[in-house]
């Protein structure tokens, strides 16, 4: 199959989200751009009727007349569908229905999507149960990193719903600017929504193996970050979901057993940042480790394991910070 020259990939991993798959989508296929792009939708063996909501919107949206490009293929992990939207010329959907779940039997995902991620020079995140809302989403970050080539990744302002209502945005910056390491790393997993998010194919081509330790999006916006900051545009065009059913906020927030373990995965992850960084930002890992124990130590979770963890400067430092809370 020729494919054409895909600019960017948009990729989507979902599940269980009947609900809202339907928004993502329409936040991808009313994208303008001057280039071609792809969207991965990977639905990970949804037990909700997801994959029949996908199958629909394709079937309606997108061309499967005589002499189009759309295909359908059937391997051992998925049924794929190939398709170009109607009318945005520009719009291609790659969608993979997987057979099992592959989350719960802990199996990667992302080689499947190499046949479209590879040719594209960058790659946009969005999962499914968020959505984009400005049609200038992907060309506008398009064009920041086209002129900065001296930095990788670029995000937006994102707005947070409870159901229909918002309740805060995420906006590190008023201003247009490079948002630093630092500021990335002190900033955690919220300072900046996912589906904002837009960088380079290149980051992966390096040796660094602390994001890879662990696939969190937190640590792709440190690793994104490392050639020169992040450019960050304050103008709000995504949406992010709070607590939506099958959400993995909603899965931490609901099991302080696995967010204890999570936190603990974060800390020996910034342990090989502070490592593979020549200690570059070692103070800054070092408060932010702090803050992660405080955040097992506020969930009401097992104080003697937090201890142990912990050196006595740490201790020492860790109740200064706990009296000031």
């Amino acid at each position: 199959m020729e494919y054409p020259k895909f600019k960017v990939c948009c990729r989507c991993f979902t599940f269980n989200q009947a609900k809202y798959i339907t928004d993502a989508m329409n936040g991808f296929t009313m994208q303008q751009t001057s280039f071609p792009f792809v969207c991965t939708i990977v639905d990970d063996a949804s037990t909700d009727g997801e994959q029949d909501v996908i199958r629909k919107y394709v079937e309606e949206n997108f061309d499967f007349s005589e002499g189009s490009v759309a295909y359908h293929k059937e391997t051992d992990y998925a049924h794929i569908t190939y398709a170009q939207h109607k009318t945005n010329k520009n719009c291609y959907f790659a969608v993979l229905y997987l057979k099992e779940n592959h989350y719960s039997k802990n199996k990667p995902k992302m080689g499947y999507l190499s046949e479209w991620r590879d040719m594209c020079e960058y790659e946009a995140l969005c999962e499914g149960d968020d959505w984009w809302i400005s049609a200038e989403k992907l060309q506008n970050q398009h064009d920041i990193l086209e002129n900065h080539q001296e930095l990788d990744m670029c995000a937006c302002g994102t707005a947070c719903y409870n159901d229909s209502t918002i309740v805060r945005y995420i906006q590190p910056s008023k201003e247009e600017r490079v948002l630093s390491t630092e500021e990335t790393i002190l900033g955690g997993g919220g300072f900046l929504g996912t589906n904002s998010l837009m960088h380079r194919m290149s980051i992966f081509q390096d040796n660094f193996r602390f994001w890879r330790h662990m696939g969190l999006d937190f640590f792709l916006q440190i690793h994104g970050s490392l050639r020169g900051g992040i450019y960050f545009i304050p103008d709000v065009l995504s949406a992010y979901r709070l607590s939506a059913d099958g959400s993995w906020s909603n899965a931490m927030q609901s099991s302080p057993k696995k967010y204890f373990f999570h936190i603990e995965r974060v800390i020996e992850t910034l342990n090989i940042l502070d490592e593979e960084t020549r200690h570059q930002y070692h103070s800054v890992i070092e408060n932010k480790k702090i803050s992660n124990y405080q955040s097992m130590f506020l969930l009401g979770l097992s104080n003697h394991v937090l201890f142990e963890k912990m050196t006595w400067l740490e201790k020492i430092r860790f109740f200064y910070l706990l009296l000031k809370v």
